[in-house]
């Protein structure tokens, strides 16, 4: 991740029926006045369909191939020449890692031409193209991720409601039968990707005109409109009473097989809680459940003292025992605690103390005497 300094590192109901329920390069913690992005927080899940969801979880969500307990290595930062495209130049996309993960990354819309790009429609219709598998395609995408939509899946027509908030993506034909899974991480994808653009947080999908109300595969029922409340890369949900729970999306960090190092977002079902952002980071400090493909981050000697949602900004105050204002604080741990937060809160900005100090530096030699914001471009590949 990195801050407006340019430098960047490589890190970072009905539609709860898909479940309450799978970055590549860098994200940058940019501070006020940057103008990212943030959504709203995830809802939990509707009662009445709670026990769908967990027929629908259980079986696809296991974690990926991968049985070594073997954490990602930490991530290095990386110079990119994406960081200081504008940002009618760059389209967020969430492909699947090596592992299976939807992981999002931030990459050149696809032309030359920016002004090409200035309209909600044709942004739409470059993300459907990059979720889309095209054998001419294929080089440009990071080495070992793949799109998550067939190869030969066309929209009929792409619409955009800014008043709204939703794009609405109508196909040629039916989508093609899969797997319960990878329908499921197709239609995640599409969300998560198309909620990336600038003032949309909601989607519609039909084919010919005629709203997506089942699974193919599955059968089970799809909301017409859909939010990033269906959640992502959700976690096993084996042994979880869904009807006590609600639903949070971490940030962990994991590693490309090339070497980068970017975060991916996983939804998580934890007890429910008044406080949605402290549920979300406690959640984070217990580490991810598939550690073959995650890094715990969270320094075993800090503890979250206080938080509180002031204004635009989450205001968190950790605790560290042994930890001393000399002592730099893991630099991951913080980046994802930040990605958390204002996914968690729907808020822009993260505050940090610890110990009431806010005069520290982090592992990269990053201060934190200013509010952090959530990036606005995430995960940018080496080109």
């Amino acid at each position: 991740m990195k801050r407006n300094s340019g430098r960047l590192g490589f890190r970072l109901k009905r539609a709860a029926v898909l479940l309450l329920l799978p970055m590549l390069a860098a994200c940058s913690l940019w501070r006020p006045g940057d103008g990212a992005k943030t959504h709203g927080a995830i809802d939990p899940p509707p009662a009445d369909v709670e026990e769908m969801m967990l027929r629908q979880a259980e079986g696809l969500a296991a974690a990926p191939e991968g049985t070594q307990n073997q954490a990602a290595a930490s991530a290095s930062p990386s110079p990119s020449p994406e960081a200081e495209l504008t940002p009618e130049e760059m389209l967020t996309v969430y492909l699947l890692d090596p592992k299976g993960y939807l992981a999002p990354m931030t990459l050149r819309a696809g032309t030359e031409n920016a002004s090409a790009m200035e309209s909600l429609e044709a942004r739409a219709e470059a993300v459907l193209a990059w979720l889309t598998a095209d054998p001419q395609k294929k080089d440009q995408l990071p080495d070992g991720f793949a799109a998550p939509l067939p190869e030969g899946v066309k929209a009929e027509e792409v619409r955009a409601d800014p008043d709204s908030g939703t794009i609405s993506v109508d196909f040629a034909d039916p989508l093609p039968v899969m797997t319960a899974a990878g329908e499921r991480k197709m239609i995640e994808a599409l969300v998560w990707s198309m909620t990336e653009l600038p003032g949309i947080d909601k989607v519609q999908l039909s084919v010919r005109g005629e709203p997506i109300r089942t699974f193919p595969s599955s059968g089970l029922p799809l909301d017409e409109t859909l939010t990033r409340g269906i959640g992502i890369n959700i976690e096993s949900l084996r042994g979880v009473h869904v009807a006590d729970t609600m639903a949070v999306t971490l940030y962990f960090p994991a590693r490309a097989e090339n070497g980068d190092g970017y975060f991916v977002p996983v939804t998580r079902l934890v007890s429910r809680s008044p406080d949605r952002t402290l549920a979300a980071l406690e959640a984070l400090m217990d580490g991810p459940a598939d550690t073959a493909a995650f890094a715990r981050v969270w320094a075993g000697d800090f503890a979250i003292e206080d938080l509180e949602l002031r204004a635009d900004t989450v205001n968190v105050s950790l605790r560290g025992k042994e930890w001393t204002p000399d002592q730099p604080l893991p630099a991951e741990m913080l980046d994802s605690l930040v990605l958390t937060a204002t996914e968690a809160a729907g808020a822009p900005r993260v505050k940090v103390t610890v110990n009431g100090n806010e005069a520290f530096v982090d592992t990269d030699n990053r201060a934190y005497q200013l509010p952090v914001n959530r990036p606005a471009a995430v995960n940018t590949p080496k080109s």
